[in-house]
């Protein structure tokens, strides 16, 4: 199984037609069937359903799609890190939506001290950016709890509060601080990394929350409070792109994530990355 034959699989699967696909590899149908003819050939397993309108993953197609994808990148990143070998490093680091604004201070001053290193970020979720750091895709990551830290070290950067966000229409002027026992009958929109976090301080207190909506990305929730929808709850370190809305800090001492560096346990860190890691702010 060669790398170049699943960058053909997975075109054939994003495009679902194998002229489509050929079309935008740039190469004509027969020689890009004929790939998927000994791809199938060598693992012994169909990976398209042919019908009427092009083609479909099988259930082997759909788990090597979803497994090719960290096989690919792990490629890309190592043919990177090896051609710029004896030029530049690179530091090969995962961030978080949220932590982005909070680590620029961080690169920056470490691209000062290390003017031959290179970045590659990879954006990503927390449970992706964590599996991407024990494939070896990345190097280091910044992560949110609450998170399992069992095949990791870790160091904590920082730790915020929960702040609950509104439109002024929904929410007037008050305190700076609020309660879970005032969000009660509010129409309420949260970033599903911390669904269960918020819902089981709820809960401890006897409350019944109004969750209005359920979003994979704290930006989504903030598009939500923003029309007036509803008041969503997210770290406080999104509340620099909540200009002109009703920023609270909850009082819940739960309510609580901590932004944290993890990288792999037992594995030897490149030097560009354990050089990040002893960088005197950490």
């Amino acid at each position: 199984m060669e790398l170049k034959q699943l960058e053909y699989f997975r075109k054939i699967a994003d495009t679902g037609s194998i002229n489509e696909a050929a079309r935008h590899l740039n190469m004509s149908q027969p020689p890009l069937s004929y790939q998927l003819r000994q791809l199938e050939s060598e693992l012994q397993v169909k990976l398209f359903e042919r019908t009427s309108q092009g083609v479909v993953l099988t259930e082997a197609g759909k788990l090597l799609y979803e497994r090719s994808g960290s096989l690919l990148n792990y490629a890309h990143s190592a043919a990177q890190e090896v051609s710029q070998t004896g030029k530049k490093r690179t530091l090969r680091i995962g961030v978080t939506p949220t932590t982005a604004e909070v680590m620029m201070p961080y690169f920056i001053e470490f691209a000062r001290a290390c003017p031959d290193v290179n970045f590659e970020i990879r954006d990503g979720i927390t449970f992706d950016l964590y599996n991407d750091l024990l494939e070896g895709i990345i190097d280091v990551s910044v992560v949110r709890t609450p998170l399992r830290l069992d095949d990791v070290e870790s160091r904590i950067l920082r730790t915020e509060p929960m702040v609950a966000v509104s439109s002024l229409q929904l929410r007037a002027e008050g305190e700076e601080k609020v309660g879970l026992a005032d969000l009660e009958q509010t129409p309420l929109v949260l970033y599903r990394r911390y669904e269960k976090l918020i819902l089981d301080a709820f809960r401890s207190r006897n409350l019944d929350p109004d969750v209005f909506c359920i979003c994979d990305d704290a930006r989504d929730a903030l598009l939500w409070a923003r029309a007036g929808l509803a008041t969503a709850i997210f770290p406080q370190s999104m509340e620099t792109l909540c200009d002109g809305l009703r920023i609270q800090t909850l009082r819940e001492k739960e309510l609580v994530t901590n932004i944290a560096l993890i990288w792999k346990r037992g594995r030897v860190l490149p030097a560009a990355a354990r050089e990040f890691l002893d960088m005197q702010p950490f």
